[in-house]
């Protein structure tokens, strides 16, 4: 299974280091839950990032935030692990013109709720797209997502062939991401984090954002905000401890291989070559568990964990490219 680790947790002295600090991607508001005046409430969180066209849509008794931009044939998108909507705005303000682009953030982040149910696994997060899909009356339409969001978009189609017309994801895991070393850095904010649970400091996101990212230039002080004030929202804690403990316990039991292979419309996997998080190698490894399905693999070089914030003109040509149904080359 690509990037997991020994299910016995069996990592000593130096490896067992790297591999909790190769997780804090996936685990970092794993501590503390009480709440904290520095954490921020959502009005003022809404106020700041639910400007028009934002709008909340309430299915399952989950409020999520959605914005439908565009004209022209649809493509739902979908944030990635601690990421929100708003990391799709360079794409947005570049296709909307050819597209009708609809993104949300998925349960339980950005300004979207928590999930009353308590379940915050894959397969639920695909029930409740399904139902906001309906809500919407989105018939046909190409879906994309990045990171945990192209989970979801990859078990949407699966799920859900009759909708689907083609899949456009970025940096799909297959697995828990294989233990690294993160640098001194985030090394040095984690230990801040702990010490100031659960609020984290605006310093760890400057430090997150510069290890899972290769292309430093696009990082700037709007962008640190945005990840510092969401992901300090009030109550986000829990929500994504919950959804961290399903998503670890989904790669403990699924049968990857099997799951993969059973995509069969067109997908384009845009990958961050020089990133750390998923290395450029498991982007090839992907790409073979996707063996049913026509698969385009594009590499992005200067780019890591977020190409389509790092590389946004060549991402956003290619997936255009790619939905108009232009044969590209695959890396």
């Amino acid at each position: 299974m690509i990037g997991l680790r020994p299910r016995s947790g069996v990592l000593r002295g130096r490896d067992r280091l790297a591999g909790l600090l190769a997780s804090l991607f996936f685990l970092l508001p794993a501590f503390g839950a009480a709440q904290d005046a520095r954490l921020f409430d959502d009005a003022y969180l809404e106020r700041k990032y639910a400007t028009a066209p934002s709008k909340f849509v309430t299915v399952e008794g989950v409020r999520f935030h959605v914005r439908d931009e565009g004209k022209g044939p649809v493509l739902l998108l979908l944030n990635g692990h601690l990421g929100s909507l708003h990391m799709w705005d360079a794409w947005v303000r570049i296709l909307s013109p050819q597209l009708r682009i609809v993104r949300i953030d998925y349960a339980p982040y950005g300004l979207s709720g928590p999930d009353p149910s308590g379940d915050y696994s894959t397969e639920h997060a695909v029930r409740l797209v399904h139902a906001l899909v309906q809500r919407l009356r989105l018939e046909k339409f190409s879906i994309g997502g990045t990171s945990n969001g192209a989970l979801v978009a990859l078990f949407y189609a699966i799920e859900h062939p009759e909708r689907v017309e083609r899949v456009v994801v970025s940096t799909l895991p297959a697995g828990r991401p294989p233990p690294r070393k993160p640098s001194d850095a985030m090394r040095a904010a984690a230990v801040e984090v702990k010490a100031q649970a659960p609020f984290q400091p605006r310093a760890f996101w400057d430090a997150f954002l510069h290890d899972i990212m290769a292309n430093d230039a696009v990082i700037d002080d709007v962008l640190v905000d945005r990840y510092f004030e969401l992901n300090n929202r009030r109550g986000a804690k829990a929500w994504v401890d919950a959804y961290i403990d399903t998503q670890y316990r989904l790669w403990d039991t699924l049968d990857v291989k099997e799951k993969f292979g059973r995509l069969r419309r067109p997908i384009l996997l845009q990958w961050g070559a020089d990133g750390v998080v998923l290395p450029e190698q498991i982007g090839h490894d992907v790409a073979d568990l996707l063996r049913a399905a026509p698969v385009t693999l594009k590499q992005y070089r200067n780019a890591g964990h977020l190409p389509m914030i790092e590389q946004p003109e060549a991402t956003a040509r290619d997936a255009l490219a790619f939905l108009r149904g232009t044969t590209l080359v695959s890396d």
